[in-house]
């Protein structure tokens, strides 16, 4: 007995009009998902600087007021660790080496980092997905390539000016928190990305300390545009710093400088800001 079929078909016209569609949903839907997560890692990351904000208090609280000179945020020694070698710039290339993480290595911790253990995280998770196996630091070109263990894993790097030994910037240099004119306007440390633009910076990540420029660069600034420090810009009267803010959060399609880092402040609270407010938000004088 023959047995009668039925079946559903679709039209060339009528499959067209349904994925155009779904096309234009996706083109709705999708914006509004980046910029959900975005928001997601944003806040995680603020979440992370909030522990480094309380970890700078404690510091503080615990060694007569003064901070923890910049190279020792994180590692004790500069000297070489065990999976440092062959590198030209070891110091340089920390933040990606997995062979020294604390994570992994806590016994080449220095003195700050036993404040960070309430820290969620050292590392923003927008920042993990933009540096995978690319930063465009002068320094990495180098020493990539070299690298036997390549993992990200700290980009919160520390405000310059605040007792650092680096000797080309002592005349900006404070050691101690009531050295500080505005606490709520001073970032202790600050997200930094391994991009540049050669318009506004020079260097990406390399090393635990965001320096926006030396002494002989800070007074040629002031030269140039006044001495107030928020007229400090980069991409402005031939300013260029060294580091700068990270500006991937936010960010502009195409353009992950643009939008804006966290920073966590002397006082306690975390904010994002543009790169634009880097030498305003580090410089710990009078503004």
């Amino acid at each position: 007995m023959d047995r009668c079929k039925r079946y559903v078909a679709f039209t060339l016209v009528e499959l067209l009009v349904v994925i155009s569609v779904i096309a234009l949903l996706l083109g709705l839907l999708l914006p509004a998902l980046n910029k959900a997560r975005d928001l997601a890692q944003c806040a995680a990351c603020q979440g992370n600087l909030k522990g480094y904000a309380l970890a700078t208090q404690m510091y503080c609280d615990d060694n007569d007021d003064r901070f923890c000179p910049p190279a020792k945020s994180y590692f004790a020694t500069s000297s070489p660790l065990p999976g440092e070698a062959g590198l030209t710039h070891r110091i340089g290339m920390r933040w990606c080496n997995g062979r020294v993480s604390l994570r992994e290595h806590p016994e080449y911790a220095g003195p700050f980092f036993k404040y960070l253990k309430d820290a969620k995280s050292f590392i923003c998770p927008t920042f993990a997905i933009l540096a995978k196996h690319s930063s465009e630091d002068p320094w990495y070109q180098v020493d990539g390539p070299k690298l036997t263990h390549y993992q990200p894993w700290y980009n919160y790097t520390v405000n310059g000016y605040l007792a650092s030994t680096w000797t080309a910037i002592q005349k900006s240099v404070v050691h101690k928190r009531a050295q500080v004119k505005h606490p709520a306007q001073t970032y202790a440390f600050a997200e930094e990305s391994p991009r540049v633009d050669s318009r506004y910076n020079s260097a990406g990540l390399n090393n635990p300390t965001l320096d926006p420029g030396t002494d002989t660069m800070i007074e040629g600034w002031f030269v140039a545009v006044g001495r107030n420090a928020w007229q400090v810009v980069p991409g402005q009267a031939g300013i260029k710093f060294f580091d700068i803010i990270a500006g991937f959060h936010h960010a502009p399609s195409g353009d992950k400088v643009a939008g804006k880092g966290n920073c966590a402040f002397l006082d306690g609270h975390v904010a994002a800001h543009s790169r634009l407010d880097t030498f305003g938000l580090a410089w710990p004088h009078a503004k």
